[in-house]
């Protein structure tokens, strides 16, 4: 049985009977494919892919850090961060310097190009999230948010994904 009650859910002539009975986990995964379609598309549009707009989102948001932080914060193997970040260097959206505390570390950080291309896939991720998220109000949509904020803290903050986290 459906652990949410049809009386909680709309009504509406356009929601299909799979949908209705569905539970929560199969619906996540459906909206979580269905969202990463919207913004991998938009992404692409900005001339950039996840794992790229990922890095520089980080770079954004928490500042410079050094390429073993970077990895280990994004759950990207030290492997293949050499890689991806080499490409985005080449193309003039970060730096990697030795760190000054200990020359042996790398310090990877936003350019001002970088600053821009992080910019522009926000607006456009933006944009891809609004169409996803039409049916909500604007108090809905921040209900929305901060239950999703809770149930990523609750499951990937604590290594709730095969240990390992989000």
């Amino acid at each position: 049985m459906n652990p949410v009650s049809a009386t909680s859910a709309p009504s509406a002539p356009d929601i299909g009977d799979a949908t209705l009975g569905s539970g929560c986990g199969l619906l996540l995964l459906r909206l979580a494919r269905a969202s990463a379609w919207r913004l991998s598309r938009s992404l692409a549009d900005s001339g950039l892919r996840w794992t790229e707009f990922a890095v520089l989102h980080h770079l954004e948001a928490q500042g410079p850090a050094s390429q073993r932080d970077l990895a280990l914060a994004l759950r990207i193997q030290p492997s293949n961060i050499v890689g991806l970040l080499d490409e985005l260097e080449g193309r003039g959206l970060l730096t990697r310097t030795p760190d000054p505390r200990d020359r042996r570390r790398h310090r990877v950080q936003l350019t001002a190009r970088g600053l821009r291309a992080v910019t522009l896939a926000r607006e456009a991720t933006q944009r891809a999230e609004a169409d996803v998220l039409a049916p909500l109000s604007p108090a809905e949509r921040r209900d929305f948010h901060d239950l999703l904020v809770r149930l990523t803290a609750h499951t990937c903050d604590r290594g709730g994904f095969g240990g390992s986290g989000c």
